[in-house]
């Protein structure tokens, strides 16, 4: 087993602090209190995730990672919004199932998403007079800081094990997914990740790795809007 534990302050560490204001601040709404519809929302998060790794001999979403956060809502039109999110999440590789050699490696981030957000599906079935809206589509950019890594394998050079030292701490990715919403404040989020820049790149000096490694990974979450 291979740990790594970032500095006391690491530069995410800021964000902590500035995105949990602004998602105190868009909890309460602006404007007169005749106003009928809340121009700020914020929420909070909770899910898994499904990870794969281009480039680590193992194919599938096999490791599985937790996730976690806030978001921050401004609403730009009765069916279209905006959002920015503050989260921990868990990515990583591991081996298919029964298939040795066994390795498993966990990349802990801090990410932010900005994401744009399209309703349907009004829930009382009046789309002249809205309660909420059941269905939200959501697209956007989220950009990952690793903060560090817990590697466990058997002992034989198989996953990303010898590239661990050399890993891109910076992630770029495109976000794609959808929303279900059970009520007004309890919703349901299935989302797709992938990077766009590589997590490895073997032609850096001192590469300890032969392949690129690119990572993609799928989110489960748990969403609840104040």
């Amino acid at each position: 087993m291979r740990m790594f534990n970032p500095t006391p302050c690491f530069p995410g560490c800021r964000w902590y602090g500035a995105v949990f204001l602004i998602a105190a601040l868009l909890s309460f709404p602006a404007g007169a209190p005749a106003q009928r519809t809340q121009r700020f929302k914020a929420g909070i998060i909770a899910g898994i995730t499904a990870s794969q790794i281009d480039g680590d001999a193992s194919a599938g979403y096999n490791k599985v990672g937790l996730q976690g956060g806030l978001r921050g809502i401004i609403v730009l039109r009765p069916k279209q919004d905006a959002s920015i999110e503050l989260l921990f999440t868990q990515r990583g590789s591991r081996n298919e199932a029964k298939t040795p050699p066994y390795f498993k490696t966990t990349l802990n981030y801090i990410e932010v998403p900005l994401q744009w957000h399209y309703h349907d599906w009004p829930a009382n079935g009046d789309p002249e007079d809205v309660d909420f809206y059941r269905v939200h589509f959501n697209a956007g950019l989220s950009y990952a800081r690793l903060l560090g890594y817990k590697d466990d394998s058997d002992g034989s050079i198989a996953g990303i094990t010898p590239a661990l030292p050399g890993l891109n701490r910076n992630s770029f990715c495109f976000v794609i997914g959808a929303s279900f919403f059970a009520s007004k404040h309890l919703g349901f989020t299935a989302r797709y990740h992938r990077a766009f820049n590589r997590l490895y790149d073997p032609n850096q000096p001192g590469a300890t790795f032969a392949n690129s490694l690119n990572e993609h990974f799928l989110a489960f979450q748990t969403m609840y809007l104040f």
